[in-house]
């Protein structure tokens, strides 16, 4: 047989293994994922029999969640207190984790952790008659990803709210308020992971259904009553581990039910009540 012909044969056979391998990976990705959601649909149907209705289209794995270790980034926070001041601005170390930053239009404070706090001067660059869209701006001026979660007016002040979200997963512990005065930005306050990258840790979230169980064993386990789970979304939880900023990232589902609403560890399935219904 001719070199030509021969080559061209070993060519179509690869394509064919090819092809068998691929149509092979996408079956058996079917079937693992019926068998996902027939375990969901099931885990689903025993709670029910125990009197707690879930809404499948409202619950979400935690898949790729793992727990990160993250430094505090000083260069960013400065950059943050830069834009947010409208000038160049050295931050002051008043010890105890907190840096300050003061500027002709107002201060800026921030701690470790992420939690800051900033006032400002009453000035042109800071009127609106827009809180929502101004505060949507300022918040990608900052190179800050966030979902607005409301606007409230009381006391003659707008208030817009927004929650962070990081490498494209939310941070629930991670919140910020923007108020507006007589069409001014006033001030804000909350917390922003101000980070660009961690280092993961070991872990991997558990299951959806064993998820499920873990939370009805739990919640019976404290003594609190639900008859239905409106929600459940993934995300990080954030906590500061040291005056010099370093914060961990847990990945937790934010459980809302028709009673209250919980933290679940994705992890080992631990579950904390949120206080502030």
């Amino acid at each position: 047989m001719e070199w030509g012909k021969l080559k061209n044969l070993i060519i179509l056979i690869l394509l064919l293994v090819n092809g068998f391998l691929l149509v092979l990976v996408g079956t058996r990705r079917e079937e693992a994922l019926r068998y996902e959601r027939r375990a969901l649909e099931q885990t689903v149907q025993v709670l029910r029999r125990g009197g707690v209705e879930v809404d499948l289209d409202a619950v979400a794995d935690g898949a790729g969640l793992t727990p990160m270790a993250v430094e505090r980034d000083l260069a960013r926070e400065a950059a943050l207190a830069q834009v947010l001041l409208n000038q160049a601005v050295q931050g002051n170390n008043r010890g105890g984790g907190l840096y300050l930053y003061r500027g002709t239009l107002g201060e800026v404070s921030i701690r470790a952790g992420g939690e800051l706090s900033a006032e400002f001067v009453r000035d042109d660059c800071w009127r609106t008659d827009h809180p929502e869209q101004h505060a949507a701006g300022l918040l990608s001026r900052l190179e800050v990803a966030a979902e607005q979660l409301g606007i409230s007016a009381r006391d003659g002040e707008t208030a817009v709210r927004f929650r962070q979200s990081w490498n494209g997963s939310a941070v629930f512990s991670c919140e910020i308020e923007l108020v507006y005065r007589d069409g001014y930005l006033d001030r804000l306050s909350g917390t922003l992971l101000m980070a660009e990258a961690g280092e993961a840790e070991a872990g991997q979230a558990m299951a959806l259904p064993t998820a499920l169980m873990r939370f009805s064993e739990e919640i019976a386990a404290t003594g609190d009553v639900c008859s239905a789970i409106r929600s459940m979304e993934a995300g990080y939880r954030g906590s500061a581990q040291s005056l010099s900023g370093g914060t961990r990232l847990t990945p937790v589902w934010l459980v809302s039910t028709d009673t209250a609403n919980y933290y679940l560890d994705c992890i080992t399935g631990t579950l904390a009540r949120l206080t502030d219904q």
